[in-house]
C-alpha cells in the first residue's frame, strides 16, 4: 500500500504495478478504478500541502538570508542558526547572487522540485485513471458485441 509522502521513484514503480489490467475480470477492474484514483489523490494532496509549506519556508528563510547579507542580524541571531556572523554589509547585486547561490535556499528549492514532480506525476496518473474508466467501458462493450 502506498503511503504519502512518498519519494518519485516509488510513485512510478506503484503505478507500473497498478497499470497491470486482468483482462479476464474486467468488472473487478472497472471497480478497482476507485480505489486507484482515491489513492493517488491523497498522496497528490500530501505532497500538495508539503509543497505550500516548503514555499513558506522559502521565503521566511530567504528573509532572513537577506538580513544575514544586509549584515541586519546581531551576533546572537547567527549563533542561533549556525550561521557565522556578518560583519561587512554587501552591495545590493552581491546579495542577489549571495541568494541565488545560498545552499539553505537551494536545498529547499531542491526538496520543492521533488514535491512539484510528484504532484505534477499524480495528475498524470488521475488523468490515466480518468481515461481508464472510458476504455475499459468501451471494452465491454466490444467483448459483449462480440458474444
Amino acid at each position: 500500500m502506498l503511503t504519502a509522502p512518498v519519494t518519485l521513484e516509488t510513485l512510478m514503480k506503484e503505478w507500473a504495478a497498478d497499470t497491470a489490467i486482468d483482462k479476464d475480470d474486467m468488472e473487478k477492474e472497472t471497480l478497482k478504478i476507485s480505489h486507484l484514483h482515491s489513492k493517488y489523490l491523497n498522496v497528490r494532496v500530501h505532497h500538495n500541502i508539503l509543497l505550500r509549506k516548503m514555499d513558506a519556508d522559502y521565503k521566511l528563510l530567504k528573509g532572513l538570508r537577506e538580513e544575514y547579507y544586509h549584515g541586519d542580524m546581531t551576533q546572537e541571531d547567527c549563533d542561533e542558526r549556525g550561521w557565522e556572523y556578518m560583519q561587512h554589509v554587501l552591495s545590493n547585486s552581491r546579495i542577489i547572487r549571495k541568494l541565488d547561490t545560498d545552499p539553505e535556499l537551494n536545498k529547499l528549492l531542491l526538496k520543492r522540485i521533488a514535491h512539484e514532480e510528484i504532484v505534477s506525476y499524480c495528475d498524470m496518473v488521475l488523468k490515466s485513471l480518468h481515461n481508464r474508466t472510458w476504455d475499459l467501458g468501451n471494452f465491454i462493450k466490444y467483448k459483449q458485441m462480440m458474444k
